[in-house]
Parts: C-alpha cells; structure tokens; sequence
C-alpha cells in the first residue's frame, strides 16, 4: 500500500514555546502511519500491556470496536519493525475542536519518548490557520501529570468536561498555527515522517 508523506516545509519564525520546549528534546525516532486492520492483534497486545494499572480490562471489548468502527485518523508508531504506540484524532466537525482519543505505549517501552512523540505527531495534523484549536483528551489520574507537562489543564474546577466519563477527567489546551507549525519542524528535524493513508494513490505501488 502506499502512503502520502506528512511532512513541514518552513522553519519556527520565532523562539520554541513552551509546548515545543517539552516537546523537541524527547522526540523518539521511529516510523509513524495509519492504522491498519492487520494491526489489530499488535494494538490489542499494547492495550493489555497497560491493563490494569492505567486502562481499564473491561475497556478492551470498547477499544476494539472503536478500531472496527474507524475514526478520523488513527496512528501507529513503529520502531525495530515493531508497533509499539497507537493513537486517535478526532475532529469534531467544522468545529475548531478536536480530540485525542486511545493513546497508548507499550508497557515495555514508557518513559522513552514515544508517548511524547505521539502527541506530537497527531497534533502536527491540526489546521489552525484561522482560529487556535482546543485539543481534548479525556484522561485517568495515573496519566494526568504526562499531559499536565504540555500544558493541558483542567476545563473547570471540577476538572470534568460535560459527558466525560465517570472516574476519569477531561484536560484541554490551546494550540495556534505556530505551535503546528514548531512541532511539524521538530518532527522533520529529528526524520521523524507521518505516512497516511491516501485512497487516491494505486495500492499496487510502492512506498518510496
């Protein structure tokens, strides 16, 4: 199958923000692209790998469907010729909100940048050339301070969106075109690509 190269063509014009300052000096190489059906068995393995100490067991039968069904995007991270993290993109509508959803590395591989990386990579597929966008993730307290470095915080006090799920919190930030333009050109700085998935392509080429 062939895949369309994501990739950033311009230098930050000004100094890193915060976020990219958190951001650039944990970026893991490694090979990003959508999801695929054949990789069902290897996500499945990353999720029972964080069970039960930040997902849930009885989540599972709920993470697999939401792989049958599809969603905007959805991103797996491959490194050594393993999958080794997978995440979502949601985009809600003509909205400037959008949502991280099923983020997740390999319990053999935390605290190495791929968590890092990830983030990264689906927020490099944000437009935000007119309006900044509101990013969403609902999250668990056990992954509350890994979001909490980029600077997502709580949405009220109460720290739960409206709908969020019992016994997790909702966390959001603000991100403008400059800061997708940043993490795009740390990502090309460090080699890392993003490959997606393009249905205009003839599948019976080969990646270049």
């Amino acid at each position: 199958m062939s895949y369309s190269e994501f990739d950033s063509e311009s230098e930050p014009e000004q100094p890193l923000s915060l976020l990219l300052q958190a951001i650039a000096p944990k970026l893991m190489l490694c090979r990003i692209r959508e999801f695929e059906p054949e990789d069902l068995e290897a996500c499945v393995e990353i999720y029972r790998s964080n069970a039960p100490d930040y997902l849930s067991e009885e989540g599972l039968e709920a993470y697999i469907e939401f792989l049958a069904l599809g969603t905007s995007y959805y991103l797996v991270i491959e490194h050594d010729g393993e999958i080794v993290a997978c995440g979502g993109l949601e985009l809600i509508g003509d909205s400037d909100t959008a949502t991280l959803v099923h983020g997740m590395v390999h319990g053999e591989y935390h605290r190495q940048g791929f968590g890092t990386t990830l983030l990264a990579a689906r927020l490099a597929l944000l437009e935000c050339e007119v309006r900044p966008q509101e990013v969403w993730v609902n999250t668990t307290a056990a992954t509350l301070p890994f979001y909490g470095r980029f600077g997502f915080a709580y949405h009220s006090s109460s720290g739960k969106r409206p709908g969020a799920d019992e016994g997790r919190a909702s966390v959001w930030m603000s991100v403008d075109d400059q800061d997708i333009e940043d993490i795009r050109y740390a990502l090309e700085e460090r080699g890392i690509k993003i490959f997606l998935n393009d249905p205009n392509e003839d599948d019976t080429e080969e990646e270049e």
